[in-house]
């Protein structure tokens, strides 16, 4: 089944159809919603690792591993900062998904339809990295293939600028969901 994730957002009514199918499939199931907590704090693990390594290359990475960079694997580090605040979410709902696309239709369809948390540009930017939100869906989606290029291919060049850009927005959406989820 083909999904529109565009129209994820744009239909509150097709959003809940596709939530519901990946219920139906299992794809989606229910859960204990306080397992969220680890969830959260994998998040910010995540976020507080990606920007040690991020600042050790002006330190240990610069003296003892001349002429390397590692920021490819900030991206990574990042992309599964937001992989776990989004799982966060989901949780505290009282559902699981290992499935991308199943968790941006929960998402979208619990914090933007129903409880109005998240704005469209944070759907956006899931979707950019994780597939979850427009403008930070586009984020997501970004993100994920940035991180699948860094996981796996040979070729691509990762600045630090490029690392810095990740870290902002991962450290802005990682915070929101938390103070989401503390409210």
């Amino acid at each position: 089944m083909k999904i529109e994730i565009n129209k994820l957002i744009e239909s509150e009514e097709y959003c809940r159809w596709v939530f519901n199918f990946f219920i139906k499939k299992g794809i989606i199931k229910k859960t204990n919603p306080s397992l969220f907590r680890r969830h959260l704090n994998k998040s910010l693990n995540n976020l507080e690792f990606g920007n040690f390594i991020l600042s050790e290359h002006n330190f240990s990475i610069k003296r003892k591993l001349k002429n390397k960079s590692f920021y490819d694997w900030c991206i990574v580090i990042y992309y599964y900062a937001i992989y776990h605040s989004v799982s966060a979410l989901i949780f505290k709902a009282g559902f699981e998904s290992k499935n991308h696309i199943a968790s941006i239709s929960a998402l979208t369809y619990m914090y933007y339809h129903k409880k109005n948390v998240l704005k469209k540009e944070d759907i956006e930017f899931i979707i950019q990295n994780l597939n979850i939100k427009e403008e930070e869906i586009e984020f997501v989606a970004d993100l994920k293939e940035l991180r699948e290029k860094a996981s796996y291919k040979v070729d691509g060049s990762f600045d630090l600028s490029l690392a810095k850009n990740f870290q902002e927005k991962t450290a802005d959406f990682v915070n929101k969901i938390k103070n989401i989820l503390e409210e």
